[in-house]
Order: C-alpha cells, then structure tokens, then sequence
C-alpha cells in the first residue's frame, strides 16, 4: 500500500503578516472604542477603576473626533455620535492602510 502525501505551496510575504498588524490594531481600537460606547450608553461610573481606564485610553483615540457632533440624550441614556464617527473613521483609515500594503505587495510580487 502506497501511501499519497499532498504538499500544498506556502508562500510567505512580509506584507501579509504588515495586513493582519493592521487589521488586528484596528480590531482593538474599534474594540475600546465600542466598550466606551456601550459603558456611556449605559451610564457607567466614570469614577470605577475599569470604566475610568477605558475612558482615559479612548479619550486619546476619540481626540480628534470629540466635539464633531453632539451627545444625545435619548430616554436617559447618552449617545456619543462622535464615537461612532471615530468607529468609521478609524475602519476607513484602516481599510485605507491594507489598501495601499496589498497594492505594494502586488507591485513587488508581480511575475514578469
């Protein structure tokens, strides 16, 4: 009896390993910054240790975002916009960034 072993050709790139950096420091901020979401919508207590924590990490990622559109209050609950807005812009500026690695992965990996 024979025995048949498939090899399947494993070809690394440098690029794919910068793509799923990006996509993975992407994930965590869209992470922090949904937990931030949620802990505002409910009314979390800024001055526990956990909520206090996450505020002041997304406050330095929502910087540039912050004031852009009001908060709403809607039925005693708070709705940060600008959160939301950072959330978006964040995916785009991450969707923007894999872009442009695999269009100089395929520049460099291009046969002749």
């Amino acid at each position: 009896m024979t025995e048949l072993v498939y090899q399947r050709a494993y070809y690394y790139y440098p690029t794919l390993f910068a793509e799923r950096v990006v996509y993975t420091v992407i994930g965590l901020i869209q992470f922090m910054l949904a937990l931030r979401f949620v802990l505002v919508l409910l009314g979390a207590n800024a001055s526990a240790g956990f909520v206090a924590w996450v505020y002041s990490v997304t406050n330095q990622l929502a910087a540039p975002f912050l004031g852009a559109f009001p908060a709403l209050n809607l039925a005693g609950f708070t709705v940060e916009l600008s959160i939301i807005f950072a959330m978006i812009g964040y995916a785009i500026i991450g969707w923007l960034i894999t872009g442009i690695i695999s269009f100089i992965s395929a520049s460099l990996h291009r046969l002749p």
